[in-house]
Formats: C-alpha cells, structure tokens, sequence
C-alpha cells in the first residue's frame, strides 16, 4: 500500500507531531495552553464565579465553544485563585435532578448506593440420624435478603443545599438542556438559590445549547439575581485567527495568508470547524513532509473535513440534492444562501448574491419556487420559513458545512 499497511504509517507521523492535542474538534478544550481566543468572555466568568452569590449560566448555539470557555475557565480559576474540588457532568436523557449530583454529594460523606445485605438462618430441631455408614444434621439453614433504604433526598433542591453548601470548589452542568423534564430544570435553579442563600463557596456553572436561558431554568423567577445569564456568540474573525496562527505556529506549521481567511471565512464563527479544518490541513502537510500548507493542501483537507462532520449535517445535505431533478443548480443556491449576512434571508438578497458571486441570473419567481421546494419534506429539511418572504437554515451550523463541503466540490467551484 501507498501509505503503508492500512495508513499506518502516516498515522505514526501525525500522533508523533502531536496536532491533535493542539486542534482538537471533537472534544472540549480543556488545557489552557492550547485554549486561544473569548480572552473577553473567559474574563468575565472569571470575575462572575469569583463574585459571592453569584453562578454562571451559559447558553448559546451547537459549536460556538461553550463547554471549551466553561472548562478552562473553571480548571483556571481552581489552579490560580481559589482552592477547592472541581466536579463535571455531563447531562443525557437519562438523567435528573438527583443524578447530577452525586459525585459531589460523595465528596460530602454521602453514600446515594443502595445495599442489599444477606442473613443465614439455621432452622431445625438438629435432629440426628444415626446411619450405618453415615451421620447428618437435620437442620436447615434459610438465607434471606435484607435491603437497606436510606432516607437520603437527593431529589429535594434543599437537602442538597444543606450538604453542598460547606463544599469548596465549582461544578459545571454541561449540556443541561438534555434533561427531559422541565421540573428537573427548575430544580438546579432552586439549587442555584439556596447555595446563594447560604452564601456558599460552592458554584455552579450550568452550560446548555438554548436560544434564551429561561429554556435552561424553566423560567425560574426567582434566581435571576444570583445567576448570571452569558449568551455565548459566534467567535470574532480576529479570535478564529489566533486559533489558526497560534496553533499552526507550536507545531511548527506555515499556513499561506490565502489559507487563514478561507479558513476564518468557512468557520463564520463557529470554532469547531476552525479547528476540524486546521487539524486536517496539519495532517495532511505532515503527511506530506511539508510545513507549509498551501491552497492546494487546503483542498484535499476540506474533503478529508467533510467526511469528519457530524452525519447529521452530511445527511440533510445528501437526502435534500437526492430529491431534486437539478441538484447542481441547487448547490449553487445553497452556497450562494451560506453566504448571507445574517440567519433570515429573502430571495432577492439571494438573487442579487447569485449574481454578484457566481454570475448566475434567476428570475425571481423561479427562485422563491426553489428555496420553497427546500422548505418541504417529510423529514428534517434544510431551510425553513420563520417569516412570510423569509428563509432561514435549519440547522445555523449548515452554511459552514456547506461552504467547506461545496467548496471541496469541482463541480460547483
């Protein structure tokens, strides 16, 4: 084989540079020499967790980093100003209010287990019979399961206070808008009160995908003084630079400046694809045996980083072209559409973009008979109507993955 037995050779190469522990799109960041960039954000956690009384709640978009900020944050704050334990749980479906804590609640002298304990009993008069060859017991034993109940309440916000409110140290609450029921919601928010009641040093620090953070509290009324909502944005072009420079610069890497804003320009804000599309433009120089990366380097990765993306994103792109009788033009209206200035567009803005990047004339009739068609289906599709004459992407990551995903297209470009 080319690259040696099923690529591993190429694969010694790149574990041995270390690339992917410096860009790293599938997992959250957590070591603060690789963490580039919301200098600003991290700032103002910072001085919120360091606040008494005070917690943080973190909400924004899928990819914009929030676990990242939150993480580093919370390791920064434990290793440089403060003392004490740091707990992490990550939220699924299965979980609830009294799950969550159990770590913490641990670390208390809390045992949430549940123990079954088992009793032998002898039973019988211990009649004996004599035998010719032989002598036995007649007496039985009886084995019985005892189980033990606790009286612990994890699942009240005030028993969990009384315990947690002594601790030193932060918790983060990721992904909180996976629980389920909205009473477990409003329960960490009662939680988030007492703590501040009770003026403890043990924070909270609760991070959810969420257009408001009432979504992530269940509109909570009462806890809007002691926590403090931080709606996470999209990263700035300046901030997606330093994570491209910086990175490519500690493993001794020479993007061409052509490459940094193409980069910067698919990312449109969201640091996954920062990172995925550096980490496979790394690769593949390293493969190469060439530090500088090139637009042509920048080609094969973005094919490399489409196979990577997420499947969901892969496959609303795939089954939308599969329906259509002229998927070519419609990857000309998609990409022409990721390239909008702000999530609701109208066909005319589109039409104009159409023509001023591609060249190519739609009268404007045709066009709103196609974003419609893009609007319809029985599965998930990839645009929607949030307004008479307005469209908007599903899913606000799709534009990114369009724009690397059609870009690595010869057919459209």
């Amino acid at each position: 084989m080319a690259n040696g037995s099923f690529g591993l050779d190429n694969e010694a190469l790149i574990i041995k540079s270390g690339i992917r522990n410096v860009f790293t799109p599938h997992i959250p960041i957590d070591e603060i020499s690789h963490f580039f960039g919301r200098e600003d954000e991290a700032t103002r956690l910072v001085s919120v967790i360091n606040s008494p009384g005070q917690h943080i709640l973190l909400y924004g978009d899928r990819g914009v980093g929030k676990t990242s900020l939150a993480k580093t944050t919370c390791k920064l704050i434990l290793h440089k100003l403060q003392r004490g334990h740091f707990f992490e749980k990550r939220c699924d479906s299965g979980d609830s209010f009294s799950s969550i804590f159990v770590e913490a609640l641990e670390k208390c002298g809390i045992d949430l287990s549940f123990r079954e304990a088992t009793q032998t009993h002898n039973q019988g008069g211990g009649a004996v019979l004599n035998a010719v060859f032989a002598k036995a017991d007649l007496s039985t034993k009886r084995e019985t399961k005892t189980t033990i109940v606790t009286t612990f309440k994890p699942d009240s916000p005030s028993w969990v206070a009384k315990h947690l409110k002594s601790l030193s140290g932060i918790m983060l609450i990721d992904e909180a808008d996976a629980l389920q029921d909205e009473s477990d919601k409003k329960k960490i928010a009662e939680l988030i009160k007492l703590l501040s009641d009770h003026k403890s040093n043990f924070k909270l620090v609760v991070v959810g995908i969420a257009a408001t953070g009432e979504e992530l509290t269940a509109g909570h009324p009462s806890v809007e003084r002691c926590l403090k909502e931080v709606s996470l944005q999209r990263m700035c072009d300046e901030d997606l630079k330093k994570i491209i420079l910086n990175g490519m610069n500690s493993l001794n890497l020479r993007p061409d400046d052509s490459v940094v804003e193409k980069i910067v320009d698919i990312s449109a804000g969201y640091p996954h694809f920062t990172h995925l599309i550096s980490l496979k433009c790394g690769e593949a120089a390293i493969v190469r045996g060439n530090k500088h990366i090139t637009k042509d380097v920048l080609k094969s990765a973005l094919n490399e980083a489409v196979k990577d993306s997420e499947g969901a994103l892969q496959r609303m792109l795939e089954s939308t072209l599969r329906v259509l009788n002229t998927p070519q033009e419609y990857k000309f209206l998609l990409l022409t559409a990721s390239y909008c200035n702000t999530p609701e567009f109208r066909s005319s803005e589109l039409r104009e973009k159409l023509k001023s990047k591609f060249g190519v004339i739609v009268d404007s009739q045709t066009l709103s008979r196609r974003l419609t068609k893009l609007t319809k289906g029985s599965e998930k599709t990839i645009l929607y109507k949030p307004a008479r004459g307005c469209f908007q992407f599903t899913d606000p990551r799709m534009p990114s993955f369009l724009k690397m995903a059609l870009n690595a297209d010869d057919d459209v470009m």
